[in-house]
Parts: C-alpha cells; sequence; structure tokens
C-alpha cells in the first residue's frame, strides 16, 4: 500500500453550503457538515440515530473547512463547534492552530475495527471517516481503449486521440493533488520542483486536445455534450452520474494509482465531552455502512457492510496514491503563482 509519511491536507474545500448554524450550546454538541446530498446523509446516517440512541441533541453547521477553523479560532475557550468533519487541509489548518486534541483510542473504542493507515493522519490529531479518490473518467462509446497509466494519459492526449477535460486552478479541491503533484509524480518531479508538469500542462494546453473545468458538474456538461471524451474526476460522483442516466460513463484508475481524498474527523479542544462519544458512534458499523450506501465511498470501518455492487467500484488502500499533504499546503502560494503565471487556466 503506498501511504505517506505524514497524511495532510487535501487542498481546499470542496464544499458546498453556506449557512452557519446553530453555536455550541443550544444542543449538546455541534458537527459540521458539507451541503447537499453529505448534510442530507449524514442526519440520517449518523445524526438522527446517534439523538435516538443517547438522547444527546446534535446541531449541524454547514460551511467550508477555513469558515469552521475560524469560527473556532475566534473563540477557542467556547468553541462553536465541537466536532469537524472536514478536508485534510483543514485538519491540517485546526492543527497547527492547536484547536484540536489528538484523538485518543480509549475514547473511541470502534477505531480498533480501523486500518492503521487511516488513524495516522495529522500527526494522530484526526481519523479518515471515508476516501476516495481521482482518477479517469471516460465516455466508453467514444474510447475503446482507455489509457492504462497517467503517463499514457498525458501522452495520448497530445497526440489528439481525444479530448480531454482537466480541472482548472480555481478547483481548490482537486487541481494541486490531482494534476499538479500527480503528473508531476509521474514525471519524475518533486513538490520543490513542479517544473515538469508545467512544461507538460503547457504543451497540453496549446496542443488544443484539452478544455479545463471549473466546478464537477461543468465536467459533467462537458463530458454529455461531446466537448471532452475523458477527463479526472472523483470516483463516487463519476459513478453517481452513471447511475443517474449517463450510463456510457465509466472511471478507473489509471497506474500507477487514483489520488485520495479523504473526508476526516476531528475532536476540537475545550469542547463538549459529548464529542467523543459521537465520533465513537461515527466508527460503528450500522451507521458507517449507511454512510456508504449513501455516498458511494469506502467507509473506514472494516466491519461495515457494502452493496455488491458498490463495493466492486470503490478503491482499495492498493488503488490509491497518498499525495504529501502538509508539503503540498506549504508549496500551494508558489504552485499557484507559477500556474497562474505559466498556464493560466
Amino acid at each position: 500500500m503506498k501511504t505517506p509519511t505524514s497524511i495532510r491536507p487535501l487542498l481546499a474545500g470542496a464544499c458546498l453550503a453556506l449557512s452557519i448554524g446553530t453555536p455550541a450550546g443550544a444542543a449538546d454538541l455541534t458537527v459540521t457538515a458539507f451541503g447537499g446530498v453529505w448534510e442530507k446523509s449524514l442526519r440520517t446516517c449518523y445524526v438522527e440515530p446517534f439523538q435516538k440512541k443517547t438522547g444527546k441533541s446534535v446541531d449541524v453547521v454547514l460551511g467550508t473547512p477555513a469558515q469552521w477553523v475560524n469560527q473556532v479560532a475566534a473563540n477557542p475557550q467556547k468553541p462553536p463547534i465541537d466536532v469537524f468533519l472536514t478536508l485534510i487541509d483543514g485538519a491540517e489548518d485546526a492543527k497547527t492552530r492547536g484547536l484540536v486534541e489528538t484523538i485518543d483510542p480509549a475514547k473511541v473504542p470502534n477505531l480498533a475495527d480501523v486500518p492503521g493507515p487511516l488513524k495516522q493522519v495529522v500527526g494522530g490529531d484526526a481519523v479518515v471517516l471515508h476516501f476516495g479518490a481521482a482518477g479517469l473518467a471516460y465516455n466508453e462509446a467514444k474510447i475503446k481503449n482507455p489509457p492504462k497509466s497517467w503517463a499514457e494519459f498525458i501522452e495520448r492526449t497530445l497526440k489528439g486521440e481525444w479530448q480531454a477535460a482537466l480541472p482548472g486552478i480555481n478547483v481548490a479541491s482537486t487541481t494541486p493533488t490531482a494534476v499538479i503533484w500527480n503528473f508531476n509524480d509521474v514525471l519524475g518531479g518533486k513538490v520543490d520542483d513542479i517544473a515538469p508538469v508545467i512544461a507538460k500542462m503547457k504543451a497540453l494546453r496549446d496542443s488544443g486536445n484539452v478544455v479545463f473545468w471549473n466546478d464537477v458538474n461543468q465536467f459533467l456538461t462537458q463530458m454529455q455534450s461531446g466537448e471532452a471524451d475523458i477527463g479526472i474526476y472523483w470516483d463516487g460522483r463519476a459513478w453517481a452520474a452513471r447511475d443517474g442516466g449517463f450510463k456510457t460513463l465509466n472511471f478507473y484508475y489509471p497506474a500507477p494509482g487514483g489520488v485520495v481524498n479523504p473526508t476526516v474527523v476531528q475532536k476540537v479542544k475545550n469542547g463538549s465531552p459529548a464529542a467523543w462519544e459521537f465520533i465513537d458512534f461515527l466508527f460503528s458499523p450500522e451507521p458507517q455502512s449507511c454512510w456508504a450506501a449513501a455516498i458511494q465511498y469506502p467507509v473506514a470501518s472494516t466491519k461495515a457492510q457494502y452493496k455488491p455492487e458498490q463495493k466492486e467500484r470503490m478503491p482499495k488502500l492498493d488503488d490509491v496514491r497518498w499525495p504529501p499533504f502538509a508539503a503540498i499546503l506549504a508549496a500551494m502560494p508558489k504552485w499557484v503563482e507559477t500556474w497562474n503565471k505559466e498556464i493560466g487556466r
């Protein structure tokens, strides 16, 4: 399995949502959520069963990782949030600011059923709840022989075998890891030297064989309209689109693997002690099984059950690569400056 030296930020919030929720104190505890099906599934699979089991009330606050961290940082002694359900970049930010506690296995017995690598994230200050990975989605009505590797994808795109859709730099949840780090890695580059990927991206841009997308729905529009035939996308979203009617959309992880994007859990320092009980509940088999079925991503608990048709699609740990998230976060200002100067998309 390709695990990290340290597992950290997944740049920037692929988040939806806006509202700021009720301050902690109005309920027994407050937890964060992204919007849409994510929030709905959180309530159905975790919040409502927890409330029924314990009698404790739970508020859900929507927003982005940056918003949540800033809210807690504004009042760290009486934080308005008790549990972060967040992306790794937000988790790293919270750790750096001293806003979260180290995860204590004694307070979370269900962690015994979570694989070690998923507990070794953000220096032990977070645990992976579920993970997805970026790979290639393609229209199988147009492409009969998809590229077996990322390197092959790049070269065949340059040759004009198809129109490829790539996320632009503004897709902060995707481009830094799934494009810049991913391509640079397979091209032999390092975090502190992205010259290989920049040179290749300039060639791809100038080839006329690439279109860029700036939100996850735009990618599907490009694919359905025929503007693009193949491109970088997230597994769960691709399968949801196929199940929703785009029957010729297929998805896979080219060698040497997809690029992981985990959602993690953190206990906010000075938050409600009930947070530990809620975190333990998050990792119990039945809620994890419900969550996996609802959002179509593999979950952390080894005791979770999956629908057979969904399990076939879900990445295994050996299918994905873990970028050096902390190093990427530190390099991001330079990366963005270089991309904007050289690529401009």
